[in-house]
């Protein structure tokens, strides 16, 4: 049952559900929480449609061992070349924290 609701959701939300996937798969993450908070900016011009549904904005955290020995800017850049797509696609604003396990430990 939590398999099916979960389908459901990412089936009606695809953006949200192609982050999810890709950054699970390449930085196999400890956590990973995507909020869309497109809601927050209906109406405004990366949301010009005012859906509050649009998938416009997202906030990001991911703990992974994959961001070890990098600076804050080399793991967004590597978050932002895994979401090309999707930037391409309509995603205006992605607020990212990134940490390794070690740092989110603290």
């Amino acid at each position: 049952r939590l398999m099916l609701r979960r389908a459901m959701s990412t089936a009606m939300r695809p953006i949200y559900g192609r982050i999810q996937s890709k950054l699970t798969d390449a930085l196999q993450p400890a956590t990973l929480v995507i909020k869309d908070e497109s809601f927050q900016h209906a109406g405004h011009s990366g949301n010009p449609s005012g859906d509050p549904d649009a998938e416009t904005h997202f906030n990001v955290e991911v703990v992974s061992e994959a961001f070890s020995g990098k600076l804050p800017v080399a793991r967004h850049r590597m978050v932002y070349a895994l979401l090309d797509e999707e930037i391409k696609d309509g995603v205006h604003a992605l607020s990212l924290k990134t940490k390794t396990p070690a740092e989110a430990a603290k």
